[in-house]
């Protein structure tokens, strides 16, 4: 059976943004985050969920020389290359919704970048909380940023919008679901959810 362009892009994805020890659980784990994002927000194909966020994975757009070897490697050489092959199967499985999830129901991922540009990084910027020290690869401590979120109710005398009662509280936006490789996996905090009302594919 031919490889489908849906199919050969995620693994593209996930072998380009993976570190080169072609770990199967880091590339597994980037796959699985595509599709379980793409799959809870709306049941999105690969190229659905790009086209949403088109800054979601840099590998598709940034020069990756990863991703542009599968794009373009036949299937022949895609089945000699045990890398590729590797990220093809778990492509396939992660599409499937099918068998063991690396990245432990993960819709995000950081590589090296993470700690390189730590201060900067948005996820720092936001709050993130390690929730398991095997997943602390880059030997970071948590940042948290408290913030109470309140209903937002109109002063019928001045129209203006006030804070009202407390709809919820968060420390962290990020907290983490699985690490391997070169590659932290990452999904929202349920707080941070429950408090916000956002959704925990945004």
């Amino acid at each position: 059976m031919s490889l489908d362009a849906q199919t050969r892009k995620l693994a593209a994805i996930a072998y380009g943004e993976a570190s080169g020890a072609n770990d199967s659980n880091e590339i597994g784990g980037i796959a699985w985050a595509v599709a379980n994002r793409a799959r809870t927000w709306g049941g999105k194909t690969v190229d659905g969920l790009l086209a949403a966020d088109p800054n979601y994975t840099y590998a598709v757009k940034d020069g990756n020389q990863r991703y542009a070897k599968l794009m373009k490697a036949t299937e022949a050489a895609i089945a000699a290359d045990p890398g590729m092959k590797l990220a093809v199967d778990s492509a396939k499985a992660a599409l499937a919704n099918s068998g063991n999830d690396p990245s432990n129901g993960a819709y995000w991922w950081d590589g090296k970048d993470f700690k390189s540009n730590f201060d900067n990084h948005p996820k720092v910027k936001d709050g993130f909380h390690i929730t398991d020290p095997k997943h602390n690869i880059f030997d970071v401590k948590d940042v948290a940023h408290p913030t109470t979120i309140y209903w937002k109710v109109r002063d019928k005398k001045t129209g203006k919008e006030v804070n009202s009662k407390v709809r919820g509280k968060f420390q962290f936006v990020w907290e983490s679901t699985a690490a391997y490789g070169s590659t932290i996996f990452w999904k929202h905090d349920a707080d941070y959810i429950k408090a916000t009302g956002g959704k925990a594919y945004r």
